[in-house]
């Protein structure tokens, strides 16, 4: 899909070069950019849905984790 954007001249003048540092069209560059920041935010998303989980119905346990963990503790001479 095509689309038009407007960008400072800096933002714009950054973008180029880095694109040609990168061997990547202007384009792709964009897209590259635009896909990290909407990954970065879903992932924020996840985070925020795992607490508010958490904060209404507490930390979940994973038994089998606990139980090895407690008997590795029982194996340490303390």
């Amino acid at each position: 899909m095509k689309t038009a954007i407007s960008l400072p001249d800096d933002v714009f003048e950054q973008a180029d070069s880095l694109a040609s540092r990168l061997h990547v069209s202007r384009s792709q560059l964009y897209v590259m950019a635009l896909e990290k920041f909407i990954n970065e935010h879903l992932e924020n998303n996840l985070t925020e849905k795992m607490n508010d989980y958490i904060e209404k119905h507490g930390q979940p346990v994973d038994h089998v984790f606990l139980n090895a963990s407690l008997m590795d503790m029982r194996s340490v001479e303390w």
